[in-house]
């Protein structure tokens, strides 16, 4: 057992640490669990089997009273192991899970629908998304029956192929450019103002998740809200219900909104 400790772990896997909305999430986590008088521990780790060795450390030595588990699935190894040696855990997980256990749950569409819904207001623009993700968010099974074409673009290197497609955009032929992190964003407003590419009227700018830095750039950034902060805090309250034994069921996440800014 190790309910008796005075701490709520949260491992992550490397890469997943650098998101806007995991980083969110994690920093809205702590509120609820200092609130309760527990500390939050939180490890970065390469790959599964480094994640269930945590796990097993954690439950082997004490002072980890539960586990908060980010993209729980049906028949997920870490849930079964965490269940093995007897941790709490809650867990972020998918609308479409068989959910038996405290969790927050996310409908993996949302943002996409949000953001198609979006689109269809900006007129006749051409669309590009540009991802270095080779299965990226159901975005581009969403986008078919809207009235303007999407080009999703899958690279490497997110930054300059972004920046070669907006340097062809004109006000007469503008274009909606979506991107997936934020940094890559306002890497890409900079590199447009240093070109004189007027932004929003050839290259309308668009970050799938919001964040400070989408907030703070020179024309802030028009952005999905993703509801990071209130997950969060469902995620610490999750986890203290787990570890006290409280019926806390599955709690649907707040839907994404699109927030326009100046670069739309």
């Amino acid at each position: 057992m190790a309910t008796d400790g005075n701490s709520i772990g949260l491992v992550v896997r490397t890469g997943e640490d650098g998101d806007a909305l995991v980083d969110a999430v994690m920093r809205a986590i702590a509120v609820p669990l200092l609130a309760a008088d527990l500390r939050f521990v939180t490890r970065a780790v390469p790959d599964l089997e480094a994640e269930l060795r945590t796990y097993r450390l954690w439950g082997r030595v004490g002072g980890v009273a539960g586990v908060i588990v980010i993209g729980a699935t049906d028949g997920d190894e870490r849930l079964r192991v965490l269940t093995q040696i007897d941790m709490p855990f809650a867990a972020l997980t998918r609308v479409a899970e068989n959910v038996s256990y405290p969790a927050v749950t996310i409908d993996a569409t949302a943002a996409s629908r949000a953001l198609v819904t979006f689109l269809e207001t900006q007129g006749a623009r051409r669309r590009l998304y540009v991802t270095s993700q080779s299965s990226p968010e159901p975005f581009p099974e969403l986008i078919d029956g809207i009235d303007a074409p999407v080009e999703v673009v899958v690279t490497y290197d997110v930054r300059s192929e972004s920046l070669h497609r907006a340097e062809l955009a004109s006000k007469a032929d503008p274009i909606v450019m979506v991107l997936d992190e934020d940094e890559d964003a306002v890497a890409l407003l900079d590199a447009l103002y240093e070109r004189g590419i007027p932004v929003p009227d050839a290259v309308s700018l668009i970050c799938w998740s919001d964040s400070l830095l989408c907030q703070s750039a020179r024309l802030p950034i028009t952005a999905i809200d993703r509801h990071g902060r209130e997950i969060g805090a469902l995620l610490g309250a999750a986890a203290l219900a787990a570890i006290h034994g409280v019926d806390f069921g599955a709690v649907l996440a707040p839907q994404p909104i699109v927030v326009a800014r100046e670069t739309t």
